[in-house]
């Protein structure tokens, strides 16, 4: 069990009177903290190989210019090209990061919109 489940379990543990606005408020946090988490160590990881393959572009560039044999400019076009490959290679892992995580924070916000009324509906006996 996640750190996020049993934060959940903690809100809905409630067995006192039943606050929706609190709870509102607790789920969207739980929600957005975890969430924010994981946005910030995918930009973190977009960006490092990001600027890594666009080095490599400048890189292959500035040796193109200063080749001077034909094998030479060979190599640093295909050094030139595979950085710019790598920048639109991470540019759809970040694409697909950002809607996996999206579609997980919607999947959480529901389970947790399902437990509440689930909650509410039990008898106060059980």
């Amino acid at each position: 069990m996640n750190n996020l489940e049993q934060e959940l379990k903690k809100v809905l543990a409630n067995n006192g009177g039943f606050d929706v606005n609190r709870s509102e408020t607790l789920r969207k946090e739980i929600v957005q903290m975890w969430f924010d988490k994981n946005m910030r160590k995918t930009k973190i990881i977009f960006w490092i190989f990001y600027l890594c393959s666009i080095g490599m572009m400048i890189g292959g560039y500035i040796g193109l210019r200063n080749a001077t044999n034909t094998v030479g400019m060979l190599s640093w076009v295909l050094f030139f090209m595979i950085g710019f490959n790598s920048t639109i290679l991470m540019k759809l892992w970040y694409w697909v990061i950002d809607t996996k995580l999206s579609v997980l924070k919607e999947m959480k916000q529901l389970q947790l919109q399902i437990a509440e009324q689930n909650s509410r509906e039990q008898p106060a006996g059980n």
